[in-house]
């Protein structure tokens, strides 16, 4: 979920996007978010709104994925968080790409209500529904099979979609945001995404959407 974060001494915007994302280059998602006219200017004390986006790890030489779940699961066994998110349970990592690496420890919570299954929340979620396993294993359920009632944790991981033709990030920004405020949000969304013109995405591009709301 997003957060509220008060700057001390020593930080700069690269640095507290490097803490919270795993990459510094998100800085000018904090900046634009937060109305920031200089990047470079930031105070102590400063509250700054941290939105959602979804930790980076980037792969150096002589990572492992047993030594990345140890690190952000604290157990190397527990690989499938990072590999269903990225589809690489099947393949070896490689230094230099980024992995997504979902939040179990702040997961959120739903309660299951008649018709929902698994793949439609992982589809509403994730924006892909064959990510329902990293809810089922989240849950340790055994298979898809839910109740309504069932109260899920909701690992934390930000919704994808792939660019289809005809679509426009202010048009994405509009859909998943609104239409309140789509100066902001839309040069956000592109900043998230390391787009460099918001008027330019192609068709087949993955975009994930942070989340906004406290």
């Amino acid at each position: 979920m997003p957060q509220k974060y008060q700057v001390v001494g020593g930080d700069t915007l690269w640095s507290i996007a490097q803490r919270f994302y795993g990459d510094g280059r998100l800085y000018s998602a904090l900046a634009i978010i937060n109305s920031l006219p200089n990047p470079n200017n930031i105070v102590v004390g400063q509250e700054l709104l941290i939105p959602y986006i979804t930790y980076r790890h980037e792969v150096v030489p002589g990572d492992t994925k047993a030594a990345i779940a140890a690190r952000y699961y604290g157990d190397p066994t527990v690989l499938w968080p990072f590999e269903l998110a990225n589809h690489v349970a099947q393949r070896d990592i490689h230094p230099g790409e980024r992995l997504l690496i979902p939040n179990l420890a702040d997961a959120g919570h739903h309660t299951i209500v008649p018709g929902e299954t698994l793949p439609d929340l992982a589809l509403r979620w994730y924006g892909e529904s064959v990510l329902w396993t990293l809810i089922s294993l989240a849950n340790h359920l055994d298979d898809s099979v839910v109740f309504p009632g069932q109260v899920l944790n909701k690992p934390q991981l930000n919704r994808r979609y792939v660019v289809r033709p005809g679509d426009t990030l202010w048009a994405l920004a509009e859909h998943n945001y609104g239409s309140h405020n789509l100066v902001t949000t839309t040069p956000f969304l592109a900043a998230a995404n390391l787009i460099g013109d918001p008027n330019r995405i192609d068709v087949g591009q993955v975009i994930f959407f942070p989340a906004l709301s406290l």
